[in-house]
């Protein structure tokens, strides 16, 4: 395994990744790591985790040793795969991964009101071409998923016009420890389906599988369409949502995957043709669905 070594005082003096406040990052800080790689100039991106509990180190580790040692498997365009690990001081504190010099993170894009609808529908298109790519690896069928699945974790490569996965320390591989998930962890609505969405008994959190990996998916659709943040609404706010839908014309495959959200049936085969079917003309806002919350007043 490819290992980078540097002291505390030279990664001090590394330049740091410039992200947006707006993207969530509260795992590590990333810096610019430039090198030689086959005598030529490379620049990396290394991920040092602000938390050095050796427990938590070990766990990420295990996750990013399997995706090594199963590269040959998973080595496809849309993943930004780990490289090294990045040991500082003598210590394993982190790991690299190549940096896509010119890129839009994708929660910047899809929560953008001037980007228009269709554009952002083309995007979740190419994450739905993702996800399907990582379930049909035959020799990791039903042991390797993108565990944290939400908008954040993906960017637009702007030199190869392609939607790319990134912090893929996240993933779930060979039974590895359960990441933290944006939409599913402490998502008190999916704990009432264990054998849909099952819950690991040690850290309490929904194990990645193929259903939490489709429903992660659909929370996007909701954010991008609806403007707002869909995992965190009520289930009243949820499904008077989906009947605002409904009248609005969606297309009624859609509105019945979104409706299995909080049931024990299984989703469907995510299909890039059903986006094809919402008329992007029309203001699927939740200011204009006018949907009571938990509170009884309206969105405004």
């Amino acid at each position: 395994m490819q290992t980078i070594n540097i002291t505390e005082r030279n990664l001090k003096k590394l330049p740091l990744l410039q992200i947006s406040n707006q993207v969530y990052n509260t795992e590590g800080r990333l810096y610019i790591y430039e090198h030689k790689n086959n005598w030529k100039n490379a620049r990396d991106v290394l991920k040092i985790y602000f938390s050095q509990d050796e427990q938590s180190i070990a766990d990420k580790m295990y996750v990013i040793s399997q995706l090594l040692a199963n590269k040959e498997y998973i080595d496809m365009p849309e993943l930004v795969l780990p490289n090294a690990l990045a040991v500082v001081g003598g210590n394993i504190q982190g790991f690299s991964m190549p940096l896509i010099e010119n890129n839009v993170n994708m929660q910047l894009l899809l929560n953008n009101p001037n980007v228009r609808l269709k554009a952002k529908l083309n995007y979740l298109k190419q994450i739905i071409t993702i996800l399907k790519k990582v379930e049909d690896i035959k020799e990791l069928s039903g042991k390797f998923f993108l565990g944290d699945i939400y908008e954040g974790n993906f960017i637009w490569d702007v030199d190869t016009q392609k939607v790319k996965a990134v912090d893929l320390d996240s993933s779930y591989i060979k039974d590895s420890k359960v990441s933290v998930s944006k939409f599913l962890t402490f998502n008190q609505y999916l704990e009432n389906n264990p054998e849909k969405y099952p819950i690991d008994k040690e850290s309490y959190r929904v194990i990645p599988n193929r259903e939490t990996s489709i429903a992660s998916f659909w929370y996007m659709f909701l954010n991008v369409i609806s403007g707002d943040q869909a995992y965190l609404w009520s289930m009243n706010e949820y499904y008077n949502y989906l009947s605002f839908l409904t009248n609005q014309g969606i297309d009624k495959n859609i509105v019945e995957e979104l409706s299995n959200m909080y049931t024990a049936a299984k989703f469907s085969d995510l299909d890039k043709k059903l986006l094809d079917t919402v008329n992007c003309s029309k203001d699927y806002s939740i200011k204009r669905a006018r949907i009571p919350d938990s509170r009884g007043s309206y969105y405004k």
